[in-house]
């Protein structure tokens, strides 16, 4: 028998698919169900409505169990394990059979970012902030400051910048550089080396104080 939870994950992968093929307003909650496998009245139960289950799918990849960055004490690891741990937040190990769900979500904020819903409002941001935050507060310790500044705000954006460009702009770094995403190490070497480029960010930062 198949469990509740389940169901309900299926529902959400399902309209993850959907949603990333037609969008939201064309996505219709008849062909969620019929590729979850579960009754029409399934997302009202879950989700309430199809917008519900449209909020739900995209807070699918910030889900607390995959959030490790939110789990470390700045005040107690180095530089060094607080960074990857940031890192491994915003690019977890991605096993053979989530590769197609990755790239479906993907394909899905690039819709939202092109044609927005209208649904979502600050939702992404509700659950990136909290990382965002926790990351300027690492810069302010390491740099000697009370409260972050501007100069911490863009050293933020910068460190996570270049995270996000293996997110939201992996289709290029597939086509332009595939031994990026699929070489052999390449997620361990990954993270190895954006450790150390924000490293090297933050101490170039410093010597500006100096």
């Amino acid at each position: 028998m198949k469990q509740p939870e389940d169901a309900r994950m299926r529902l959400l992968h399902a309209g993850m698919e959907v949603f990333a093929e037609v969008g939201f307003h064309a996505a219709t909650t008849r062909e969620i169900s019929r590729r979850a496998e579960v009754n029409l009245a399934a997302i009202h139960y879950y989700f309430a409505d199809k917008a519900g289950l449209y909020r739900a799918v995209f807070a699918l990849p910030f889900a607390e169990k995959s959030n490790i960055f939110a789990q470390v004490d700045i005040e107690s690891v180095t530089l060094e394990q607080a960074l990857s741990s940031f890192y491994q937040w915003m690019l977890p190990p991605v096993a053979t059979a989530e590769e197609v769900m990755l790239q479906k979500f993907m394909q899905l904020h690039a819709r939202e970012e092109a044609d927005p819903s209208g649904i979502l409002g600050d939702a992404l941001s509700e659950h990136i902030k909290p990382n965002h935050e926790k990351l300027k507060q690492l810069l302010c310790r390491e740099l000697g400051k009370t409260e972050p500044d501007l100069a911490i705000e863009q050293l933020a954006f910068a460190i996570m910048g270049m995270g996000s460009a293996f997110v939201h702009g992996r289709r290029v770094v597939e086509v332009l550089s595939p031994e990026l995403i699929h070489g052999k190490n390449a997620g361990e070497m990954r993270l190895q080396r954006l450790v150390g480029y924000a490293k090297t960010l933050i101490d170039a930062e410093r010597g500006q104080h100096e």
